[in-house]
């Protein structure tokens, strides 16, 4: 007969710091992972509530749907472009006139480029003829300034700086115009690629990809197309055969929005129906081997996702140097919710982030935008959402505990938080891999204590930075794995989630 005396124990996991698994069996998960994570930031030490954002340039008239930095290292203007009229976005409060206005749409590709004539911001949207800010005024293609003949510029939608030189897009064609070196006007020429692509469709991108071989280092000009396929060039000039050279042909998954790219390092990442896929992985493998992807733990999401918002505009990767983050843009409803896919770039884990209705990012000075309705934001600061409470939530993966093979009761749980005030969280135990969501509230207090020479010795509890919150609560579960789901709702407190105590008692091993 079985032993049916109960035996009560107690264990401690630490914090799923390796953040989001959608991959993996959940049976065969370790509890360093989370089945289920939002607003909360995995680091390698804790898990922490995010920060939040702030409302920075107001008043603008319309979606913010670009978002265009402006930087000469002693001069910086950030620009948001928003029903058809371009803003100075630099310094927060109300937005003034526009700068530019009567546009056909605010969906701009840009780059910055620096000649003997100075330093230029230069922006495409594939309807208006180009756009380019001198430091001081606003030209447009046409205007005599600096004019470029041979193509209309209005049907460029995308743009590139390589090696001194730009090149054009032309919407939805295998055309592509470059200009003479070091130069932002003149006569542009045509290169045609229609004869390397098989699948058809167009160029969607073209980007700057560094590659370190037995030739040594060197920038490599790819092109993306819709359909996935990529033609990588070597050279300088397309004109001539002995300094331009066509270095090999592969396949990808098919990139996802004009803005599907993002350099990282030499590498370049781009977000496609498989994943999020640095270029040197997609170069040298098929596309049946996901493993490869940056966002191998949650590519079934991004999948799902892409199926679900693919034709949305607002698919845009971002990498935030000073926040460890690389964020992916998921429109889930154009221009009205979105999500984002976040990872920390120091050990590789993800979340996903809710609240930040961004229609577009850009970083300047190190600082995080994103544009929103009507507003530019400033992203990953502070701990609050404009002045609202942020609210994370996390299913922890489930553990056996040591003892696959026996029934377990769960009667208490103690999540363990460093906080700069008093935390307290809703907890549930779920078990046996079933996901029940948590209906009891979560609370917090800010800090507490006096200030420093404000109060008297020993009649005053005195402030001191981070604080260790653990207390005990009663949970509900039987099972022979269990979970631990906590929901926290905070403002204006940092919250580092340490580890999780569990009481349990063992039953009959059946």
């Amino acid at each position: 007969m079985a032993n049916l005396k109960r035996v009560s124990k107690n264990t401690s996991l630490q914090a799923p710091t390796m953040g989001l698994n959608a991959k993996d069996a959940v049976a065969n998960m370790k509890p360093k992972f989370a089945t289920t994570i939002e607003n909360w930031f995995p680091t390698p030490s804790s898990v922490d509530v995010r920060k939040g954002y702030v409302s920075h340039a107001t008043g603008l008239s319309g979606d913010v749907e670009t978002l265009a930095a402006y930087n000469t290292g002693t001069s910086q203007r950030l620009f948001a472009a928003a029903n058809g009229n371009i803003y100075d976005a630099t310094a927060s409060g109300a937005v003034g006139d526009a700068v530019v206005s009567s546009l056909s749409n605010s969906r701009f590709q840009y780059i910055n480029m620096g000649t003997a004539g100075g330093f230029f911001l230069i922006m495409v949207n594939g309807e208006d003829r180009l756009l380019r800010y001198t430091g001081s005024a606003w030209q447009q293609d046409g205007d005599g300034s600096a004019d470029i003949t041979g193509v209309n510029t209005a049907n460029i939608i995308h743009i590139n700086n390589f090696k001194s030189r730009i090149f054009m897009v032309e919407r939805d064609s295998f055309n592509v115009w470059y200009l003479p070196v070091a130069s932002i006007g003149g006569a542009a020429t045509k290169l045609d690629l229609s004869s390397f692509f098989r699948l058809g469709g167009y160029i969607m991108a073209m980007v700057n990809w560094t590659i370190d071989n037995s030739a040594g280092i060197d920038d490599y000009a790819a092109f993306i197309t819709s359909e996935g396929e990529v033609v990588v060039y070597a050279g300088t000039d397309p004109s001539s055969a002995s300094t331009w050279a066509l270095q090999g042909t592969f396949r990808m998954g098919s990139p996802i929005g004009r803005r599907c790219f993002m350099k990282v390092g030499a590498d370049v990442m781009v977000i496609t129906v498989d994943g999020a896929f640095p270029l040197s992985k997609s170069m040298l493998v098929d596309r049946t081997q996901l493993g490869l992807a940056l966002s191998d733990n949650i590519s079934p999401l991004i999948n799902k996702d892409v199926q679900d918002y693919k034709g949305n505009f607002g698919w845009q990767p971002i990498y935030h140097p000073i926040g460890n983050k690389l964020i992916v843009n998921v429109p889930v409803v154009e221009n009205i919710r979105t999500k984002q896919y976040v990872m920390n770039t120091q050990h590789g884990a993800w979340t996903v982030y809710s609240g930040w209705n961004a229609n577009c990012f850009e970083t300047m000075n190190d600082t995080l935008y994103f544009g929103g309705a009507s507003t530019v934001y400033i992203g990953d600061t502070g701990y609050n959402d404009n002045g609202g409470n942020i609210t994370a939530v996390c299913q922890q993966a489930f553990s056996y505990f040591g003892d696959s093979g026996q029934n377990k009761k769960f009667t208490l749980a103690r999540p363990v938080f460093l906080s700069e005030g008093t935390v307290t969280p809703a907890v549930l135990i779920n078990t046996d891999f079933q996901e029940t969501r948590t209906t009891v509230s979560a609370s917090f207090s800010g800090g507490v204590g006096a200030a420093w020479d404000e109060e008297y010795w020993d009649d005053a509890e005195w402030t001191g930075g981070d604080t260790l919150t653990a207390k005990w609560q009663t949970v509900t579960g039987v099972g022979f794995s269990a979970g631990v789901r906590v929901v926290t709702s905070t403002k204006d407190i940092a919250v580092k989630w340490q580890s999780t105590d569990f009481v349990y008692e063992l039953g009959a091993t059946l």
